[in-house]
């Protein structure tokens, strides 16, 4: 199978922008309707445009017969964009339970009022406040939380184990004795509190 030999630098001239607009002619009403069999029209409409994007900026692999590298460029988008929304609905989903939730008084009891709780969250530097709230609001491993912040696993666990420890010292002393970390898994954010 022979590659074109137009890269995605080329579209900067004429020519290459005749090239990816003969591409999306001879194309684009096929890798629509493959589209819309799969999901609804607005989203078909974003996920067209993305692979013709992708089909720009790897112009160099896309093959002479392009229909096939089209709709399969076209199946992945989409299969991230499903994935990326089911993620959205859960987490807001999770969202709205702990919203629910009325046992804030118990959290309280825990760790402190939510006042004291976002007082000490303030006290905190930015990277201690990042590390606090994607362990326990996102409630991510160290493994994806690490890619998060671009560290390996085990710097973000001693990051985490510091964070911790910064946040129990910046809560006030009352006689609390339940761990802080156990119970900060539990805190009850308001979005405008989250730090």
């Amino acid at each position: 199978m022979r590659r074109r030999r137009s890269t995605a630098e080329e579209y900067g001239d004429p020519a290459g922008h005749r090239a990816l607009e003969a591409l999306y002619t001879a194309h684009a009403d096929r890798v629509l309707a493959y589209l819309l069999h799969r999901t609804d029209r607005e989203t078909a409409q974003d996920i067209l445009s993305e692979t013709f994007v992708l089909a720009w900026r790897k112009s160099g692999s896309v093959p002479d017969d392009a229909l096939p590298w089209l709709l399969a460029s076209a199946r992945r988008l989409l299969a991230n964009r499903v994935r990326s929304d089911q993620r959205h609905r859960a987490l807001t989903e999770r969202l709205a339970l702990m919203a629910d939730r009325t046992e804030a008084a118990e959290i309280g009891d825990a760790i402190g009022t939510r006042a004291e709780v976002a007082a000490a969250l303030s006290a905190l530097s930015e990277q201690d406040r990042e590390v606090l709230v994607l362990s326990a609001w996102y409630g991510l491993t160290a493994k994806q939380a690490a890619q998060v912040m671009d560290c390996t696993a085990t710097a973000f666990a001693v990051r985490l184990h510091r964070a911790r420890k910064r946040f129990r010292a910046a809560l006030p002393r009352p006689d609390h004795t339940q761990p802080v970390h156990g119970a900060l898994a539990q805190v009850h954010f308001t979005k405008g509190e989250s730090a």
